[in-house]
């Protein structure tokens, strides 16, 4: 296994290792596509793409192709709420209950909810209600009491956003991240307002491809689409230590890249609710919309942020670091793409990543080992 943090590589040997690697385990797998972007120095410097977009078809899947990028939606959304906070338009440690005319639940701990506990996965929320019961939205646990992942938590500061500035949440985040990132073939929603970008379709298990769902509202944790290129400009934002007007300041930044919360090493986004007995994972935490690799004991910002996202038939990684100013971006449009993860940022990156290992205990049944690299 490679150990150097680029892996000692140019970016063309990179590349080339892509190409040797990718389309063997494309069909080795099953997934239909993947699309990759390399961040180095702060800059994406190289971009492929791999597979079919519609296997029904043979469309290929081209660096322009967009996908649906699924929980990777978050750390740009937290993105915009901390523009927001830098303005004066909330606070993170104020109730977002108190922002509202009336309470968002009938449930008396729903009064303590802020949106530090939204973005650190805090709040006392399932990752989705519809995945433990039918019935209406719940809490569990006292607001800030322990980790447990959660979409809904960010759909309810998305409410308290549109209530604070009078708007639609699509247009306000996008106004403070999309347009000022320059990523012009990205939306919150589809068909896009914004472009006509070519999509990947997500494909089932058996290959066959899966229409793609329509939505005119946003889901501030799951529903941005875009390519590998445009997420991996935001990620570069997240590594600018200027006082670009449209950029978080340093301070902000470090802000998102500290631990607010441990995790333990069991299935918390999923309808298993977490195990209080698991082990603390000492080098994965979460900070505000990004998880964290670490040292054990860190107390300030994580040298690595990462997030991945998964809607089923999409199964995409994100991972870079403000030390190094690297970065690695990789989306596939397949319900086995997860098993791609670990190849493309060894490849890319070099180094142990305890991240992937985290996130593959849900996977682990049918996780492969990483590939071999030069």
């Amino acid at each position: 296994m490679i150990t150097s943090e680029h892996n000692g590589h140019s970016v063309e040997t990179i590349a080339s290792h892509m190409g040797e690697h990718i389309p063997k385990a494309l069909g080795e797998t099953g997934v239909a596509g993947a699309s990759i972007a390399l961040i180095r120095d702060g800059e994406v410097v190289w971009a492929e793409a791999y597979g079919t977009a519609d296997a029904s078809t043979g469309r290929p899947v081209t660096t322009d192709t967009v996908f649906e990028v699924a929980s990777i939606t978050k750390p740009l959304f937290t993105y915009g709420v901390l523009k927001l906070r830098n303005a004066g338009v909330l606070d993170l440690d104020t109730p977002l209950d108190d922002y509202l005319d009336e309470p968002y639940l009938d449930d008396p701990r729903i009064k303590k909810v802020t949106a530090r506990h939204v973005l650190s996965h805090q709040g006392g929320f399932p990752n989705w209600q519809r995945q433990r019961d039918e019935g209406p939205l719940k809490m569990y646990f006292e607001p800030g009491e322990r980790y447990s992942y959660s979409g809904e938590g960010f759909q309810y500061l998305k409410l308290v956003v549109e209530k604070l500035t009078g708007r639609p949440a699509l247009d306000v985040i996008s106004e403070l991240t999309l347009e000022p990132f320059g990523m012009s073939e990205s939306d919150f929603v589809w068909p896009s307002r914004r472009s006509d970008p070519p999509l990947a379709l997500g494909h089932e298990k058996d290959g066959s491809p899966r229409e793609k769902r329509q939505s005119s509202e946003m889901n501030a944790a799951a529903s941005l689409v875009g390519s590998p290129t445009e997420v991996a400009r935001f990620m570069t934002w997240m590594m600018r230590d200027d006082a670009h007007p449209d950029a978080l300041p340093v301070g902000t930044l470090n802000e998102m890249l500290t631990p607010e919360v441990p995790v333990n090493n069991s299935q918390s986004w999923h309808t298993e609710w977490p195990r209080l007995d698991a082990v603390f994972n000492h080098t994965v935490s979460w900070g505000l919309g990004w998880s964290l690799e670490h040292q054990p004991n860190t107390t300030g910002p994580a040298p690595w942020f990462w997030h991945w996202g998964d809607n089923s038939v999409y199964f995409n990684f994100a991972i870079g670091s403000r030390e190094s100013r690297s970065g690695v971006v990789v989306l596939t449009n397949g319900a086995f793409g997860y098993t791609l993860w670990k190849d493309v940022v060894y490849i890319a990156l070099g180094g142990e990543h305890p991240s992937l290992d985290w996130v593959a205990d849900v996977y682990s049944s049918r996780h492969r080992k990483p590939a071999k690299t030069p």
